[in-house]
């Protein structure tokens, strides 16, 4: 049975043994929007939003990213702000060579 995934449903992303994050979807707009909520997980997330807005410009397609509502500036905030960076440059590859670098194979920053 295919697990549901519009508004409502709760994502779970898994990185292995080191850590997960259940996201609820606000909204889903496909092909233009896409809202989550950070419902458990890592408890400097629960609460985050984040969002990936997709427009068109000059032929290509710009992601919009966000991730907000951080209760406060703490560490963890800026390595998850770099470590999205690497999975937005990963999707770059992916869409336009057929090859990402998801995880355990993505940049390690660490």
């Amino acid at each position: 049975m295919k697990a549901p995934c519009g508004v409502g449903a709760v994502l779970q992303f898994k990185f292995g043994d080191h850590g997960f994050n259940d996201m609820k979807v606000l909204e889903l707009n496909p092909g233009k929007r896409v809202r989550w909520q950070c419902v458990d997980g890592a408890k400097e997330w629960i609460g985050t939003e984040v969002s990936l807005d997709l427009k068109e410009q000059d032929g290509s397609t710009v992601v919009l990213f966000a991730q907000r509502g951080w209760k406060e500036p703490v560490e963890f905030m800026h390595y998850c702000s770099t470590k999205w960076g690497a999975f937005m440059v990963s999707l770059k590859s992916l869409c336009e060579k057929g090859q990402g670098m998801p995880w355990p194979d993505d940049i390690d920053i660490g």
